[in-house]
């Protein structure tokens, strides 16, 4: 993932840069970040960014007026911006604004907003794995779920297995945690696909199904809760 921060005041700048930090170590993402203090230097740049932290007051070039020209020129980022008057939000979603958050900054409210981008991403988040000495490339919502062989790992997706040179630890450090849980020590799989669970077994909607040992079923249960909390409505 790759990142813009720009405001004018670089104690924002670095806070905002800590919480991205902090929030990408918790859920197993890598990210890069540039800072910018200014409009014009983030205009400048010609790197794409996934997400683009933006100030709504900035000096010569505000925040809206950057954004603009950005949409102009067809960047897609997401924009999340940050602002000491809320009066401004309404003008704000005329660029397609992802979030605009007050100032201070909420810990809760920024990682919640970084939660709802990652969802929609990791629908499609893209691992490169070697099978065969072959590089292969995989969307991480067609993992069912993954099992340990011995120093390497199998992927087990919807209609096929894939052997990989990864151990399970390896290929699940490139996995999004908020849907990959592990559930034994030989076993990680992808909330998404739960079909049901026992206090021995989880049984997943492709026909499989991985084992739950009682070390990793309390932890299991909990992220399982969080998800269902997150992702899914109670009719």
């Amino acid at each position: 993932m790759f990142a813009a921060l720009c405001d004018d005041d670089k104690y924002i700048n670095e806070e905002v840069k800590k919480l991205i930090l902090e929030y990408t170590k918790e859920n197993r993402l890598t990210v890069d970040i540039d800072k910018f203090e200014s409009g014009e230097e983030l205009l400048n740049s010609e790197k794409n960014y996934d997400i683009i932290v933006l100030d709504y007051q900035l000096g010569k070039t505000d925040g809206l007026t950057v954004a603009k020209e950005l949409r102009k020129r067809n960047v897609l980022s997401c924009i999340i911006f940050l602002t000491s008057y809320p009066q401004f939000m309404i003008d704000a979603f005329e660029v397609n604004t992802f979030r605009f958050l007050l100032k201070p900054i909420d810990k809760s409210k920024f990682f919640k907003a970084l939660d709802d981008y990652v969802r929609i991403v990791d629908a499609n988040y893209p691992i490169t794995i070697i099978q065969n000495k072959e590089l292969k490339r995989i969307d991480s919502n067609k993992i069912c779920f993954i099992e340990a062989d011995g120093k390497y790992s199998n992927i087990h997706l919807n209609d096929q297995v894939m052997h990989c040179s990864k151990t399970l630890a390896g290929v699940t450090k490139l996995l999004p945690a908020y849907c990959f849980v592990k559930t034994h020590r030989s076993f990680v799989v992808n909330l998404h696909y739960i079909k049901s669970y026992s206090s021995d077994t989880v049984y997943l909607s492709n026909g499989e199904s991985a084992y739950l040992s009682k070390n990793y079923q309390k932890a299991f249960q909990t992220s399982y809760m969080n998800f269902l909390e997150k992702n899914y409505v109670r009719l």
